[in-house]
């Protein structure tokens, strides 16, 4: 068996059960473990581990299709930015392609697989644009050649210039677009500084929950490529 993995599973279970301790000090010393004692402490943790081992392997649905990433969207893309627009009184949900971790092959989908996808502890959060702002999100995706978003379409020119979107409230009257994100970009992740100096609300719900969850009430699950980006070629 593979000692150090069980050393983890223990730190996992110790974080989650136990309560907060500040470390006073600390030593750097190697300390040999003997048979015996491995033994002992496999003993303890191999419950444990194959508790953990059936949660992850649990299947929560089944996809249609594979779920890829890619620009300027992608089916992974799509698929957790709809979902997520679900779970929270927003206009628009964006996230970005590096936050998503993995792609999902058509067949089962497990709950390890979905921790594989997002495997930060993100939370989302609410933030609201101004014009001017919203404007500078949507440069910001067409400049990073697209990124995961849900809510509203861009046209673009073959020169990467915005000819139109779908403009989802009414600027002229005061109003603005609220964001569905994560906690991560909120405070300027990925360079997303048009976040910059927002008011959050969070919504107390971490991503993977959400997907987790999302997932668990489907039977099956599928997205495709869409017009929610579209980009001219004409001359």
């Amino acid at each position: 068996m593979n000692f150090r993995k069980h050393i983890i599973y223990i730190a996992s279970l110790l974080v989650a059960c136990s309560p907060t301790y500040i470390i006073q000090s600390h030593d750097n010393d190697l300390i040999a473990v003997s048979s015996s004692v491995d033994s002992a402490i496999i003993n303890v943790i191999t419950p444990y581990q194959v508790g953990i081992e059936g949660q992850m392997s649990e299947v929560l649905t089944y996809t249609k299709n594979d779920l890829e990433k890619g620009r300027p969207q992608s089916t992974i893309g799509n698929f957790v930015t709809d979902l997520c627009l679900d779970y929270a009184n927003a206009d628009i949900c964006v996230m970005n392609n590096g936050g998503l971790r993995t792609t999902i092959n058509k067949g089962k989908v497990t709950r390890g697989k979905l921790y594989e996808l997002m495997p930060f502890e993100n939370e989302l959060v609410i933030l609201n644009l101004n014009k001017d702002d919203y404007l500078e999100l949507l440069n910001y995706i067409v400049k990073r050649g697209g990124e995961p978003f849900s809510g509203l379409t861009i046209v673009i020119d073959k020169n990467g210039k915005i000819i139109s979107n779908s403009w989802p409230v009414d600027f002229a009257n005061g109003e603005k677009v609220r964001v569905l994100t994560s906690d991560y970009l909120a405070n300027g992740g990925d360079k997303m500084s048009f976040f910059h100096n927002k008011e959050q609300k969070n919504l107390g719900l971490k991503l993977r929950d959400v997907i987790i969850d999302y997932c668990s009430k489907k039977d099956t699950i599928f997205a495709e490529l869409d017009n929610r980006i579209i980009i001219l070629n004409d001359e």
